[in-house]
């Protein structure tokens, strides 16, 4: 019979084999094998290695939640801090916002007051000045009028419309060239 060894069948086996023996050599050949195999026929072994393997975990367990518990808290004081730093910037930028709100409003005002104060003074100017000035003028004007209605103006009609003729000396000359 002629044996393949390159035959995809055998190497299952081979694993197998090797796994097993691996194991065998393991509880018969190391003194931590030979420890096993006696934990494992002796009960009250059994239950020492239990207690131990489970003080073990409860250990370990205790740690990883004490480690998850200082990173939850870390967390939640690093959320707390942004928060205390969100609020302060908040009022920060409101503090400086009513601040230049309240600039602002007080330039308005003086705008205000300035534009108050040239409406007064342009009145005021009005009244002392511009007012005299127009009465003065038409005191002139009605001077002139008069003065030329009686040395020799004519006398015109109200109905008759008015041309501006210019400054009309008070006396005129009625004699005319070449007579």
């Amino acid at each position: 019979m002629e044996t393949k060894t390159n035959d995809s069948s055998v190497w299952p086996y081979v694993v197998l084999g090797s796994a097993v023996g691996g194991a065998l050599g393991y509880l018969f050949v190391t003194e931590s094998g030979r420890k096993f195999r006696r934990s494992l026929t002796d009960p009250d072994e059994m239950s020492n290695n239990m207690e131990g393997v489970r003080s073990f975990v409860q250990s370990k367990a205790q740690v990883v939640t004490d480690q998850v518990h200082g990173a939850l808290n870390k967390a939640k004081y690093a959320i707390e801090e942004g928060q205390l730093a969100y609020h302060e910037a908040e009022h920060h930028y409101q503090s400086r916002f009513r601040q230049i709100q309240s600039k602002n409003n007080q330039i308005a005002g003086n705008v205000h007051k300035a534009v108050d104060n040239l409406n007064r003074t342009a009145l005021t100017v009005e009244q002392s000045v511009m007012d005299p000035m127009s009465e003065l003028a038409a005191l002139y004007r009605g001077l002139e009028r008069g003065i030329r209605a009686v040395f020799g103006g004519g006398w015109r009609s109200a109905q008759e419309p008015r041309r501006n003729e210019g400054p009309v000396p008070i006396y005129r000359d009625t004699r005319i060239v070449g007579d």
